[in-house]
């Protein structure tokens, strides 16, 4: 026989032992110690997942709504808007030959319309 087996066997032989004594009480026990430490790290980085759970395009609960401008805000932009509605019926206007409208006064008009409908 070869020496240099011989030699080995001794060295190798606790694990091999180990191996075979090992009972499935302890593999439970091991694989809950190896498996705990990364299923609580994949815990604690899933919480942007878990947020956004029931969230999305077919989501029944809405999100809430966005905070409305300042009144004087809102103005300035319906004042804006009339007034460029009125600046495209006078261009419509001057290309039938019609007379021009006078911008600032028609655009007080709507307004007025506007604001006494109730918006």
């Amino acid at each position: 026989m070869d020496p240099d087996i011989w030699g080995v066997y001794p060295d190798r032989m606790p694990f091999a032992l180990g191996a075979i004594s090992i009972d499935s009480g302890t593999v439970l026990i091991l694989v809950t110690l190896i498996v705990t430490p990364i299923a609580a790290v994949a815990f604690a980085r899933s919480g942007p997942a878990w947020n956004s759970i029931g969230k999305g395009p077919l989501a029944i609960e809405k999100p809430p709504p966005e905070a409305e401008a300042p009144a004087a805000e809102r103005e300035a932009e319906l004042r804006l808007e009339v007034r460029q509605l009125v600046a495209a019926d006078n261009e419509r206007r001057a290309r039938r030959g019609e007379e021009p409208l006078d911008l600032d006064g028609e655009t007080e008009r709507r307004l007025a319309d506007l604001v006494g409908s109730g918006r």
